[in-house]
């Protein structure tokens, strides 16, 4: 008696178990595929140079998308060319639904700081950009002496655009405030260049606008935001 009730017992535990190692199995083929399809979708929208990687973020993901909800998304893109600048793309949207709707999110895209010296126009002749502590930092030799200096740039954001106000300059050990180059002559000229750059973020999908911009360790970052409803796409407007 005693073996068949062990027998009894252990017949419905072994099939729990199956069921589960099978629902586990289905899911993580069912979001593998899913994330493929998200990644295939972006790269073809997102055009970039480099490899483009997805991620369902949201517990029991394969599951909810044979239901048709996808879930939190993350989407990563390396070397997305836009305004004749390779920039590193990363996109988190949430409730993504099967059909291309979602209820918002935030990206953000990495501008590498060989491309905004490149794009610094008049200031960054002989300058290169870094970041230090969130501000932009052009550092290098200006004038015919060959004078090494360092500016100190500040760096804020409307919705469609970014601007970079060069702050302080630092030249042999001392520090001056930008505005205070006008009094001296011989640095007028410098401080003619030194004015403040707003540079137009255009060609934005409908729904998203830049919140923020800052100077990080790797490359001036710029934040956006993603308004709920059909996702962006790439041509500016939504898919």
């Amino acid at each position: 008696m005693t073996s068949n009730r062990w027998n009894r017992t252990r017949i419905p535990v072994a099939v729990t178990a199956a069921l589960a190692a099978l629902t586990c199995a289905t899911d993580l083929l069912v979001e593998h595929r899913t994330e493929e399809r998200v990644a295939a979708q972006a790269s073809r929208r997102l055009d970039p140079r480099g490899p483009v990687h997805a991620e369902l973020t949201t517990p029991l993901a394969g599951l909810r998308t044979l239901g048709g909800e996808v879930g939190d998304v993350e989407v990563s893109a390396k070397g997305v060319r836009r305004q004749h600048t390779l920039m590193d793309v990363t996109v988190r949207l949430k409730d993504v639904t099967t059909d291309g709707d979602s209820a918002g999110g935030t990206g953000t895209a990495t501008i590498g700081y060989d491309q905004v010296t490149r794009r610094m126009g008049a200031p960054g002749d002989g300058l290169t950009a870094g970041g230090q502590d969130g501000d932009l930092l052009l550092s290098g030799s200006v004038g015919r002496l060959g004078l090494p200096v360092t500016v100190r740039a500040e760096v804020s954001a409307t919705s469609d655009a970014f601007t970079i106000t060069p702050t302080t300059v630092s030249a042999l050990g001392r520090t001056a405030a930008v505005d205070g180059l006008a009094a001296l002559p011989a640095a007028s000229a410098l401080r003619d260049e030194l004015e403040p750059r707003t540079v137009a973020v255009t060609g934005l999908p409908r729904g998203v606008a830049l919140t923020s911009a800052r100077a990080a360790d790797d490359g001036l970052v710029l934040a956006f935001s993603i308004a709920p409803g059909p996702t962006p796409s790439a041509n500016g407007g939504a898919a």
